[in-house]
């Protein structure tokens, strides 16, 4: 029964979504000066570089430089919790390749798993 009702409800969903951009704008009333030009400090629109660091991260193999990589990568993206869990991923694996402790390691992890929850949080559950 699911298998009927699922290609049904898709297509309900998409005759739905498409009946909400119809493409055209109200018509503005006679005498006023309404105009649709967008803000010049609008944000920029993520792009698929943002995800990069997500990427790089869950390919990435389980040592400090790959993660230190995937950091890299990630502190350069546009969302802000996306940018700074990859610096903070950049600073535990150098510590982590400067001193492999226990504490170290341990910190790389849970910046791995901060910057996973980054990109989760953005694109949803992976792989990115």
């Amino acid at each position: 029964m699911i298998r009927r009702l699922l290609p049904a409800a898709t297509l309900a969903l998409a005759a739905a979504l498409a009946g909400c951009s119809s493409g055209s704008e109200p018509a503005a009333a006679p005498g006023s000066s309404a105009t649709t030009a967008t803000p010049a400090s609008a944000a920029p629109s993520p792009t698929t570089d943002d995800k990069r660091g997500c990427h790089a991260l869950s390919t990435a193999k389980r040592d400090a430089t790959a993660a230190r990589d995937a950091g890299a990568l990630a502190g350069e993206a546009s969302d802000p919790a996306i940018r700074q869990a990859g610096i903070g991923l950049i600073n535990a694996a150098n510590d982590v390749l400067g001193d492999q402790t226990t504490e170290t390691m341990l910190a790389l992890d849970r910046a791995r798993l901060a910057l996973a929850d980054a990109c989760a949080d953005k694109y949803g559950d992976g792989p990115w």
